[in-house]
């Protein structure tokens, strides 16, 4: 063969081959464009939630939000402490003498989960009277009379108070002298056992014996015990 002819068909060769290398470059360049238009399109449809949380079709995510609200058990009671104390001691005011103008209006008892209280309301003018409270044996003796009586319950408190109820004149209460309570469970009997110169004495009658405090409110004049029925927690 001529070397003239050898010579072209070497350069024919050599150009093939650097077309060959420049189609294989540029389809390789295609695909990455292609991949990367791909990877945008995928990446410009992400959305956003009212969560705030970014989801990608495709992708599986939990977005659910933790709830923090408490759970509560059906049939279960959450028990408070009873913050009420008091003890067994008589008690009593400063001047347990003193009597006063002031005459009883009321005497009534209610119920509270840790105490029962008795109230002994007063009207009129005048200043706050003496007053006593503490446990006595039974049976108590009837106003001045050699009479006595036995106060239902296994536990007496009596109460003194230096003024009437009612007055000689019948102002003041005009309920009755002996009351079996409702809507409590402890106590079981308030007796008036005197209302004789000027005094008034209550009798209560309790299913045991309990701690008590004894407390004189203003706007009515009251005298309140709350029995400590619940023991402190």
């Amino acid at each position: 063969m001529p070397v003239s002819r050898h010579i072209a068909l070497g350069r024919q060769q050599t150009l093939d081959m650097v077309h060959a290398c420049a189609v294989k470059r540029l389809t390789a360049f295609a695909a990455a464009l292609l991949l990367i238009a791909a990877c945008s399109s995928e990446r410009s449809s992400s959305t956003a939630d009212a969560s705030g949380t970014t989801t990608v079709p495709g992708v599986e995510t939990s977005a659910t939000p933790t709830s923090t609200t408490p759970t509560t058990v059906a049939g279960t009671t959450t028990t408070l402490p009873c913050l009420v104390s008091g003890d067994t001691n008589a008690k009593a005011s400063d001047e347990p003498l003193l009597m006063s103008g002031l005459v009883g209006v009321d005497i009534r008892a209610g119920s509270h989960p840790c105490y029962e209280r008795i109230v002994i309301e007063l009207g009129g003018t005048g200043d706050f009277p003496g007053w006593s409270v503490e446990y006595v044996d039974d049976p108590v003796r009837l106003s001045e009379s050699e009479e006595f009586v036995e106060i239902e319950g296994d536990a007496t408190l009596q109460v003194i108070m230096r003024s009437w109820m009612p007055s000689m004149e019948g102002d003041g209460y005009a309920g009755p002298i002996q009351i079996f309570p409702e809507g409590v469970a402890h106590i079981l009997e308030m007796r008036e056992t005197e209302n004789l110169e000027g005094v008034c004495i209550w009798s209560i009658g309790l299913d045991a014996q309990y701690p008590f405090t004894a407390e004189v409110f203003t706007d009515p004049a009251r005298l309140v015990i709350d029995l400590v029925v619940q023991r402190q927690g």
